[in-house]
């Protein structure tokens, strides 16, 4: 496994305060392939939050919300299995809430 993936999780870029473990655990979900974080926003979010914004050409993307930053993620996940990865995530995605 290349240097800059750690279980599951690409950490090749920087990554929101406090969202690598939410990350390890949606990829530990059945079905996903590779979670990718992408780049960080700048915005007026208050507290934690990981929902499903669409499908992309390959999976999934996620938007991640932390006080004042919000980060896209990626996920490469089978045509098949996005509603399930989907479900899941929002089943899962509660706890991770803070306000």
């Amino acid at each position: 496994m290349p240097k800059h993936i750690k279980k599951g999780v690409k950490l090749e870029h920087h990554l929101l305060k406090g969202i690598l473990a939410a990350l390890e655990e949606i990829a530990e979900i059945k079905r996903v392939k590779k979670v990718i974080p992408g780049r960080i926003y700048a915005s007026d979010s208050r507290g934690f939050e990981i929902k499903v914004v669409r499908e992309t050409l390959t999976g999934l993307k996620l938007l991640a919300k932390s006080n004042g930053s919000v980060q896209e993620i990626f996920l490469v996940v089978d045509k098949a299995d996005r509603e399930r990865v989907r479900r899941e995530i929002e089943r899962i995605s509660e706890k991770w809430k803070k306000s």
